[in-house]
């Protein structure tokens, strides 16, 4: 019998800490310091206004009393109840959940950098400064790109600040472009970001899910332009071909985009790989027809994870592109912060970027700038000022507060660091053959489920629902029931334009015994069908919520 990391084991009940405690109970006990409020001369009611102190006896502070031991079980009990990347496989697609090294939480957590007010002068933290402009240089050297600003917090943020930068490029150049294009195999935040930028999104269609119950819905979607090969589509409804495959392959189609191309058009955002999981083999020349058209090329880079080292985005003529430090650079995701997003540009783009940005100059000879992000010289010989500097001409002003979450950018150079660059590229191979590794064992049994069996995958793999479906299980069955076995469901549902969608990312990070296990349990709820996994699931401390009675009626206290 097959074993799995979730079938079994013991669930604590857990009280709120607030009902645990007792009248007079303490976790701590402060000794006494004999001094009396005679002693002390004044009390709180001198210093503070009356209206703003408390009424003890209307209005008492209800704090637990409790002691340590009841205070650290109750919190090591409620951190057992969740699935983290820390206790289990955690597969989602789309947002690289690989493993935190315990070295950059060590780094991150020393005293001296920990305790650092984000306030303080120049002269204070010249080490501090010195990370940011040498993991700049790093990140130059891997994309290809001239800088990198570190303001943006978080991916979406970034994709903001690029849209920012490309508005106020054509503002400068006094033209009015206001159109991006968007296909829709990016992420699902590119048009969001675009939008509140100022421009309109509009969608190229790239691949058409053929999986409509009739040949009247065939036509419905063929009238609503769902789908570029109208000749193929109409053959298939004349024949009443109901059951036909996927036609596109998931890519940009050249002749597609010319359509769209015109003097309104900005900037195109790829995401590259897209969100089938595939690597955009036509990028170069999508980024020769949107130059010609004196657009610009901006390419979410969430996915940078799966070609880190192998190659650079300024091959593909990328003009901006965004990071997510919490993805590729295996900084945590921080249940909603910190996080990360830094924007690099070309080099006719630098004076957009956002305040503030580190400068660094010889101390020797002030007025003499160190070595550039381009220029291979080791700024450790280079006796090197640095400082943060608010001037640059065109831009878009400040994006965060200070110069960035630092505690997480440390945490990314110090992962580059720990790998070497010899290493770096390992990263990027680890990831497609693990998301390889796991199409192809999943071929025999999700043959119907893979919607581009003749292609190879990159740092993911996505199916369809039809295998399950047939067994009546829906994916949101499944992603229920794979939490019994002990494993974080995959992204679900996305990309919205495959059926059911379930998306796998194992990252690099993941051992051939854990995939292989992941791969056993999608087979075992498969056999099991509908009657065991629509109960899913059942081992953990809260079952199956009714999610559309929590979304109706959400309750907020």
């Amino acid at each position: 019998m097959k074993k799995f990391p979730g079938t079994s084991g013991l669930v604590f009940n857990e009280d709120l800490l607030l009902n645990q405690g007792s009248k007079g109970v303490s976790g701590i006990n402060i000794p006494a310091n004999n001094l009396g409020s005679a002693h002390m001369g004044k009390t709180a009611k001198d210093y503070i206004d009356a209206k703003f102190l408390r009424n003890e006896k209307k209005s008492p502070l209800l704090l637990p009393e409790v002691s340590e031991s009841t205070v650290v079980r109750h919190f090591t009990r409620l951190s057992s109840w969740n699935i983290c990347v820390d206790t289990a496989f955690y597969p989602l697609g789309s947002c690289t959940m690989k493993y935190n090294p315990k070295i950059n939480e060590t780094i991150a957590s020393l005293s001296n950098i920990k305790n650092l007010h984000p306030m303080l002068p120049a002269d204070y933290i010249q080490p501090i400064l010195k990370i940011i402009y040498d993991f700049n240089s790093l990140l130059c050297g891997l994309t290809g790109l001239d800088e990198f600003t570190f303001n943006p917090q978080a991916g979406a943020a970034g994709e903001f600040t690029g849209m920012k930068i490309i508005k106020k490029y054509f503002e400068v150049k006094n033209e009015r472009r206001n159109i991006v294009l968007i296909p829709d195999s990016s992420h699902g935040t590119n048009p969001a970001s675009s939008y509140i930028a100022g421009f309109t999104p509009v969608e190229l269609k790239t691949f058409f899910a053929a999986q409509h119950s009739s040949s009247e819905e065939l036509q419905n979607a063929h009238d609503s332009g769902y789908g570029h090969d109208s000749a193929y589509i109409v053959n298939k409804i004349k024949n009443n071909d109901v059951n036909i495959k996927n036609k596109s392959n998931g890519y940009i189609d050249i002749n597609e985009l010319k359509k769209y191309i015109n003097k309104d058009v900005a900037a195109i955002m790829i995401t590259n790989p897209n969100t089938f999981g595939l690597f955009e083999k036509n990028i170069r020349e999508v980024a020769e027809l949107i130059h010609k058209n004196g657009s610009l090329v901006y390419m979410d880079g969430a996915n940078f994870n799966a070609f880190i080292g192998n190659c650079r985005v300024s091959d593909f003529g990328v003009d901006i592109l965004h990071l997510n430090l919490h993805k590729t650079f295996s900084t945590p995701h921080g249940g909603g912060g910190p996080g990360s997003g830094p924007v690099g540009v070309k080099d006719f783009l630098k004076e957009f970027l956002p305040v503030p940005y580190i400068s660094a100059k010889k101390q020797a000879t002030n007025d003499v700038p160190c070595a550039s992000n381009n220029e291979q010289v080791p700024n450790d010989e280079q006796d090197c000022y640095y400082e943060l500097k608010n001037e640059r001409e065109y831009s878009i002003g400040r994006i965060s507060s200070f110069y960035g979450n630092f505690a997480v950018i440390l945490r990314a150079y110090s992962y580059l660091l720990s790998l070497g660059r010899q290493n770096i590229s390992k990263i990027s191979e680890l990831a497609v053959l693990n998301a390889n590794y796991m199409k192809k064992r999943l071929k025999d049994t999700f043959l119907e489920s893979d919607p581009f069996p003749e292609e190879l995958c990159m740092h993911e793999c996505v199916l369809n629902d039809n295998v399950f479906r047939a067994e009546g299980i829906s994916t949101l069955d499944f992603a229920k029931s794979i939490i019994d076995y002990g494993f974080h469901p995959p992204t679900i549902y996305f990309p919205k334009n495959i059926h059911g969608a379930i998306m796998i990312e194992p990252t690099e990070t993941e051992s051939i015994k854990t995939m292989d296990s992941f791969i056993d349990a999608m087979k075992e709820i498969k056999k099991k069908g509908n009657k065991y996994a629509s109960k899913s699931p059942k081992s953990t401390k809260t079952k199956r919520l009714n999610e559309v009675l929590a979304n109706k009626n959400p309750v907020f206290k």
